[in-house]
Order: C-alpha cells, then structure tokens, then sequence
C-alpha cells in the first residue's frame, strides 16, 4: 500500500474511507494522476485508490509525480518528474489532480522560488497535460492561505482576504491564488472541467519533517520533550486530519461542481491554538513553554482563520473525526502506544 508504511489503524482509517458511499464508479477502469504522489496528503490519497481495487476491484491506474520516484507495485507506477517543467505520459488519462507543493513555513523560507514555481508552472503543466489528453477532470488542492490574513468569521469560499504581496512568505498564498485563477482561466477558454479544494492545515502522523506549528507541537510530544510556543497561543485556525482531508479532495473530485472552490476542515471545536499546545502535551506527558523572542521563519501572521466547510457539506461530506481524535490517533501511531 503506498511508498510509505502505514500501521495497522491507518490501513483500517483507509479502509473505512474507500467503504464511505462515494460515486467511486466514475473511478472504475480510470487512469489517475497525481502529482506529488509521495507526499504526505499524495501517499494516503493514493493508498486509498489501491484499496478500492483491492476491495472492490475498480481497476484504478494511478501515476504518481514527484521528484523522487518511486518503485512500481500493482496499478500504480510512480515517475521522476520535475512539474515546472512540460509532462509527458504515453497512456490514455482520465483525471489529473495537482497536489505538488511546498507545504510548511521552513520550505516557504528556505525555497521561497520553487515554492512558486512548483505551484504555478506545476498547475499549469498538469492541467496542460489534462486538456492535451482531454482528462474527465481536473483537481487543483488550494489552502486556507489563500485568505490571507483571516477574518473575524469563518470564512466561506467567496471570501477576498488581504495579503501583503510585497513579502516572501505570500508567494506560496500568491502562488494558490494565481493557480486558482489559471483554472478558471482554462475552464474559459478551453472548456475544461476543473474543481478545487482548498484545504486548512492539515496534520496526522508525517513520518517527514514538518515546521508546522502543530507538527512541532507533536514531534515534541512524542520524543518526551516540552512544547515550545513561539506566540501567546490565542490564534484560532482551522485544522483537518489526513484522512478527511482525503476525503474531501475526492468527495470535490467526484461531486463537486466544476468551476466551484471547496473549504475542506474538521468542524470548530472553538479551541485556540494554545489549547491544543496543552492537549498535545498532556498526549505526552509533558510541558508548553512560551519562548516569545524567537518567531519562525515564515511563520503565518493570521490570527484568526477559521474556514467554512458547509459549502462541501452540502455535497453530502462530513468530516470523520474531529482535532481531537486526529491529534490522538497521531500520537498513538507515532508511538505505538495505544490505551
């Protein structure tokens, strides 16, 4: 299953999901692809396909782009491919989702060039090579960030934030947006069929390096060191767990109306960012400690981005678990230690 290896609650999490009452024969005898297949997001996504052919014999084909590679294993066959760059594949495709991405403060920091070009030239190679190979459907996976600065409200997906373009941190918000923009573009001149889903912050158990602020929490909490919050910890964000953010980019595959954007969160449970330090921490049985001097580097400035997910609640998708549950399954499968 996949490139990486997955404990036995996650394959049941999969398990479950491919079982949910999708319109997954519009995936039956189809050829996928999926670039950044061996991310994070990409492999689950990808695992789950796999199960639907294991379980139910649906035959998906699925190609897999990234950088690394990958070895072949049944019905997936994983290319070295650099998405900034024009993409070529022999075999006749159906649907092409564009998950490649930069996804995390140090990555923004450090590669703040391929976090642009990747998203952009990547977009626009991938729904090139969708339309040159008339594809069923194109997915583009957005972020919360695209909403710059936040509300006071929960967001919905026609809201404008602000963004202070002049920085380097907004070229990964920059880069959504124009990607977004290139998708109505396409499904102007081109008639094409693209949907996009945009996700909040999404977490679960990354066995990669995250900077994310809720990844540290986790990655402290599991190697039984203190938590350290670099903020008085009172930002309100929205938060989805890898297997429902799965869900729902393919709930917004099959369903969702092309042109539209859909918010993909776990429901509000109206905790701050400081709440769920102290609840990661009491996981592992250690401290938060404050250490306000030393801010990360491209670090999100938002402090109150929560989003709405009734617009694809209203294709009939819910969330399988809350923060909570996802922050304890993490945790649990991070350590092995389940109670």
């Amino acid at each position: 299953m996949a490139q990486i290896k997955l404990s036995d609650t996650e394959i049941k999490d999969i398990a479950m999901l491919a079982d949910l009452p999708y319109a997954w024969g519009k995936l039956k005898n189809s050829t996928v692809v999926i670039s950044g297949g061996t991310g994070f997001i990409g492999s689950y996504l990808i695992a789950v396909l796999q199960m639907r052919n294991k379980k139910y014999n649906d035959n998906i084909s699925i190609v897999s782009l990234s950088r690394g590679g990958g070895e072949d294993c049944e019905n997936v066959k994983y290319m070295s491919c650099d998405v900034t760059q024009s993409i070529a594949i022999k075999e006749p495709v159906d649907y092409v989702l564009h998950l490649a991405s930069n996804t995390h403060p140090q990555q923004y920091a450090k590669e703040p060039v391929e976090t642009i070009t990747t998203n952009i030239l990547g977009c626009c190679n991938l729904i090139e090579l969708a339309r040159e190979k008339k594809a069923k459907r194109f997915l583009l996976t957005s972020s919360v960030e695209i909403y710059g600065n936040g509300s006071d409200t929960p967001m919905q997906e026609d809201y404008c934030g602000y963004i202070n373009c002049n920085t380097v941190r907004a070229g990964y918000n920059e880069a959504k947006r124009v990607s977004e923009s290139l998708c109505q573009a396409y499904i102007a001149q081109f008639g094409m069929d693209c949907v996009i889903a945009r996700l909040a912050r999404v977490f679960g158990p990354d066995r990669k390096n995250d900077s994310k602020a809720i990844a540290q929490f986790m990655q402290n909490a599991v190697r039984g060191e203190n938590i350290v919050l670099k903020s008085k910890g009172n930002q309100r964000f929205s938060y989805c767990y890898v297997i429902d953010a799965v869900s729902g980019i393919l709930k917004v595959l099959l369903d969702g109306e092309s042109g539209e954007a859909y918010n993909i969160s776990e429901d509000d449970e109206g905790l701050t960012l400081g709440d769920y330090a102290n609840y990661i921490a009491a996981l592992g049985k250690v401290k938060v400690v404050f250490d306000l001097t030393n801010r990360q580097t491209g670090a999100s400035t938002a402090e109150y981005a929560l989003i709405s997910s009734i617009k694809i609640k209203n294709l009939e998708w819910q969330p399988m678990f809350t923060v909570k549950d996802g922050l304890y399954r993490t945790h649990k499968i991070l350590t092995g230690k389940w109670v």
